[in-house]
């Protein structure tokens, strides 16, 4: 047993000295970083994997010219100032419902009307203030363009005066409350209308001309833009009013008359922008782009104000020069400032979209399958030092190179998806000084 034992010893002792000879082996055979060569121990290779991420990328922030915010379900007003964004004052517009409106008793006498609106839930800014928030009665029609769209940057003339307005402390997160913006003259004059049977409520066509819609503007208080639900249900004018009876009613049981929210096509969001004080100051001076250089060493990614990091690659074309060489893998890593999300959380998701010399937003990227390309988001909430994102742009670069022609102004954009972009504030401030913003490539070389 104990011959038997020794001699077991003796084996294991012996692979164990095989192993360690073949670990030196591969060891030694390893001699460059991010390098690996096939086969060397059998025939002379000359095929190699190799990881670079020295591609220099040029970063920019890009203002789109616009982007459509109509048929949306969510109405912004207010204003918000930063010193990362500058100012961002919303405007949000919409139409009414024409509906029949049943007659009422000659002894229907009028109480009160208001705007009611219905919290949505979203805010950014300070909520904690006074905010003042302005109705005003639209002395134009609005009218989508021919694409039936509406823009950021649309505007409709309103009436000086406001028809109501109101201070309060919002409260967004408060579940499905609402807040009132009294317009009683208003009302009063709507209620006649009704009341009387006027030539102005007897049909469609005759209502969308004598009320032809109702903007929400900031007032002159608060730091703060909310949102509100923007549906036929949630947005709406009430009349309130009472019989002629000798006991008095409370409020919420009078009767009242409801009217919605029109078309959500011709509901929009508008908003003026004020880089002043910001890194983006110059932007538009520079044809709506700025280069990281210029803006801190920065760029800034904003859904609703169209505010878009613009990606190139001026030396991808070095690539043509090597002719046996094959893009096995490439990615986009970036990370965002830290610090800079501190109080407004990171997006979950980026797009890339193809744009050109003149910063169009062209289709959005996608893979061989077809699938739109998003990105990875790595998130360190612990120490906050190792949070970035990673997007594949293999299928990007492939196509680019594939007719060995590379056109420097065939670049990205970085940007929510669709729906986000005409709809959030959703936003990003993305470091490109140290760290840089990345381009990984894993090639293999034959």
């Amino acid at each position: 047993m104990i011959k038997k034992g020794t001699n077991s010893l003796t084996k294991h002792f012996t692979f164990f000295k095989v192993l360690v000879c073949l670990a030196v082996l591969i060891l030694a055979s390893c001699t460059k970083i991010n390098e690996f060569t096939i086969g060397d121990n059998f025939v002379e290779s000359q095929t190699h994997l190799t990881v670079i991420d020295t591609f220099r990328v040029d970063v920019s922030t890009v203002l789109l010219d616009s982007l459509y915010t109509s048929g949306v379900s969510e109405a912004y007003a207010g204003r918000y100032r930063d010193n990362d964004f500058g100012q961002i004052t919303c405007t949000s517009y919409f139409t009414f419902n024409y509906q029949y409106f049943s007659t009422l008793n000659e002894s229907a006498i009028y109480d009160s009307a208001a705007l009611v609106l219905s919290y949505s839930g979203y805010s950014l800014g300070d909520t904690v203030s006074l905010l003042n928030l302005n109705v005003h009665r639209l002395t134009e029609q609005i009218k989508p363009f021919s694409n039936n769209y509406l823009y950021n940057n649309t505007s409709f003339e309103y009436e000086a005066d406001p028809l109501g307005s109101i201070s309060f402390y919002p409260a967004p997160g408060s579940g499905d409350s609402t807040i009132s913006i009294p317009i009683n003259s208003f009302g009063e004059e709507l209620f006649d209308l009704i009341k009387n049977r006027g030539e102005e409520v007897s049909s469609s066509n005759w209502f969308s001309s004598y009320l032809k819609g109702f903007a929400i503007t900031y007032g002159n208080q608060g730091n703060a833009i909310i949102g509100f639900k923007a549906d036929e249900s949630h947005l709406l004018i009430k009349i309130y009013y009472h019989e002629n009876t000798a006991l008095p009613v409370e409020r919420d049981k009078l009767p009242s008359i409801s009217i919605g929210m029109g078309q959500s096509n011709y509901m929009f969001n508008s908003l003026k922008l004020d880089f002043s004080d910001s890194p983006l100051e110059n932007i538009r001076e520079t044809m709506n782009e700025i280069p990281s250089a210029e803006s801190g060493n920065r760029a800034y990614l904003q859904g609703i104000t169209g505010l878009l990091p613009k990606f190139r690659f001026p030396t991808l074309q070095d690539l043509l020069m090597e002719k046996r060489l094959k893009i096995l893998k490439a990615e986009l890593i970036l990370e965002p400032v830290k610090n800079s999300y501190e109080k407004i959380p990171l997006p979950d998701r980026l797009y890339l979209y193809e744009t050109d010399r003149l910063n169009r937003m062209n289709k959005i990227l996608t893979d061989a399958n077809g699938d739109p390309v998003y990105s990875t988001l790595v998130l360190d909430e612990i120490f906050n030092e190792e949070t970035y994102y990673t997007i594949d742009i293999t299928s990007f670069l492939i196509d680019e190179l594939s007719d060995r022609y590379f056109d420097y102004n065939h670049g990205l954009l970085l940007g929510l998806n669709q729906n986000s972009l005409k709809s959030s504030f959703s936003r990003l401030i993305l470091e490109d000084g140290h760290p840089r913003v990345k381009l990984k490539l894993y090639l293999l070389s034959y």
